[in-house]
């Protein structure tokens, strides 16, 4: 099922959408590549391009923002 979203974005996309440098990006992404996906930011190397998952990314982006209730407001 396709939603007009890529699967997989460059590691420059990542990082402008994680609010992070691109080098910052990068090597959370080499990081990821070399320790076999225990530390840094999810990513694939297809060829030359290291690609980051477009869900790794929402995940990232939505962390913090799901549940969050005002203080004193809840039930």
């Amino acid at each position: 099922m396709r939603t007009g979203k890529p699967a997989f974005i460059r590691v420059r996309e990542a990082a402008m959408i994680l609010g992070i440098s691109a080098s910052a990006a990068y090597e959370l992404a080499n990081a990821w590549l070399a320790t076999d996906g225990q530390a840094g930011l999810p990513a694939v190397r297809l060829g030359r391009s290291i690609l980051v998952p477009r869900a790794a990314i929402d995940r990232l982006a939505a962390v913090g923002r799901e549940d969050r209730a005002e203080p004193g407001l809840a039930g």
